[in-house]
């Protein structure tokens, strides 16, 4: 199993932000399945481009084959609420986010959590460039 690094502002893994899509496809291959413009590699490694067709968001699913590590933890296997606290260690999350409770949008790391029930851990961690996740102010 492959183990990524998964680096705030930078990428994850071999797979940098702002790569482009060439690049990708000479790191990872070709894509099991392309929708818009998300890209599906490795049954859970997410990348999704931009108009100019460059890496804007990458985010990986828990799957069998690689796991995602941030600095040296997998938020996959952590009950959700130490995988909050973990990154809280590193920038604070946005409390006024609509779907907060299923979506931990942690601004300054442009870095996400993601579950789809509350009863669970996240099923996705997710970075972007800068600018992708803005803060809300309450009333948003």
């Amino acid at each position: 199993m492959d183990t990524y690094a998964i680096k705030p502002h930078v990428g994850v893994g071999p797979i940098d932000l702002l790569m482009s899509r060439a690049d990708v496809h000479r790191v990872l291959g070709k894509p099991r399945r392309v929708s818009a413009e998300r890209e599906t590699f490795l049954d859970g490694f997410f990348v999704d481009f931009d108009a100019e067709g460059r890496v804007e968001f990458i985010e990986l699913a828990q799957g069998a084959r690689f796991r995602g590590l941030f600095h040296g933890v997998c938020l996959h296997e952590l009950p959700a609420e130490e995988a909050v606290a973990f990154v809280s260690r590193y920038g604070e999350y946005d409390a006024n986010h609509l779907e907060l409770g299923y979506s931990y949008i942690f601004v300054d790391l442009q870095l996400s959590l993601w579950r789809g029930t509350l009863d669970r851990r996240f099923e996705a961690v997710g970075v972007a460039v800068d600018g992708y996740f803005a803060p809300r102010k309450k009333g948003d």
